[in-house]
């Protein structure tokens, strides 16, 4: 097996080799960021309830971080999270920020409370659909300030104690086995996408298996080398943080893997993939989940297999 570099590798080798590019991305972004049109939003923090849900609903498209590089970061880092419909084709920065807009707007409270500095926090939850009988929990939260300032703080997975599946699998196995044919076929689906449903094979009452179709997903995998290599230095980049907010990501791309492995690739997977890199990643989990103070086993998928041992490394403190 050769070592294969990730796009994020590739992209940052062509930034060094040319500085100003970094310059022109950063002016790029801010320009985008800029034409969302969102600006200052005043709410009184001591107001009740029901008027801050009614402000915070009628000014959800003005609502955005507090600066514009924030803005900008959040969408890189947390694009993946939304469902491929509303990721949009192109930068992620308009696509991520009309879903938080959209998760203000139509959200449920779910949380709420008021720091010792006096800041209000509230928490919006919106169950957007991923695919047919699968459907994918996103959280945004809302900072007010005591001079009346509001912001968005963040948006994505609940990555802060959940205390339910972020995805939902009601699909059934051999729905989720065909859906996961159907993007690794077609290339403008993100291959993250696929791996998801991969992983929903793994949930739910188990269902006869269409041989056929198993010994084609495995063909399409391999098929796919540069992508999977891809998948894995996304994960390991989230376990290098699994000890803070990347705890969710790397429990669910880990979970892929190993359904994945298990119940398609078989030894295959030895030849795809250097299983060596796998073990140190379970090793720093080990190490790190237990540490990760948001972490929550509820967020598991349910149906999940028991031996998927990190979604419970958090309870091992």
């Amino acid at each position: 097996m050769s070592e294969r570099r990730s796009p994020e590798e590739i992209a940052a080798e062509r930034m060094l080799a040319d500085p100003d590019a970094i310059r022109r991305r950063l002016d790029a972004d801010i320009a985008e960021v800029a034409r969302l049109g969102q600006g200052e939003v005043s709410i009184d923090p001591a107001a009740p309830r029901d008027v801050l849900m009614a402000e915070i609903r009628s000014q959800a498209r003005r609502i955005g971080f507090d600066s514009p590089i924030a803005a900008a970061t959040a969408a890189m880092r947390h694009i993946r999270e939304l469902p491929v419909a509303e990721r949009g084709s192109g930068s992620p920065i308009t696509p991520y920020h009309e879903a938080a807009h959209r998760t203000l707007a139509e959200g449920e409270l779910v949380a709420e409370t008021t720091s010792p500095t006096g800041e209000r926090l509230l928490v919006l939850q919106r169950v957007a659909e991923e695919a047919a009988g699968v459907t994918v929990t996103l959280r945004a939260r809302v900072r007010i300030d005591p001079d009346h300032g509001t912001w968005l703080d963040s948006f994505g997975w609940p990555v802060d104690a959940p205390d339910v599946p972020v995805y939902s699998f009601t699909a059934g196995p051999a729905a989720c086995l065909s859906q996961a044919l159907a993007d690794l076929r077609d290339d403008t689906v993100p291959f993250d996408r696929a791996m998801l449903m991969v992983l929903g094979t793994a949930t739910g009452t188990p269902e006869a298996a269409d041989e056929r179709q198993r010994r084609d997903l495995a063909l399409q995998f391999a098929g796919r080398p540069d992508d999977l290599d891809a998948y894995i230095a996304r994960l390991r980049s989230y376990a290098d943080d699994a000890s803070g907010d990347g705890w969710f990501g790397a429990c669910l791309y880990r979970s892929a893997l190993e359904t994945l492995f298990e119940g398609f690739l078989g030894g295959a997977a030895f030849a795809l993939v250097d299983m060596s890199v796998i073990d140190d990643i379970d090793e720093d989990l080990r190490e790190q989940l237990p540490l990760a103070t948001g972490a929550s086993p509820a967020a598991a998928p349910v149906g999940i297999p028991a031996h998927h041992w990190w979604w419970t490394a958090s309870g091992e403190r």
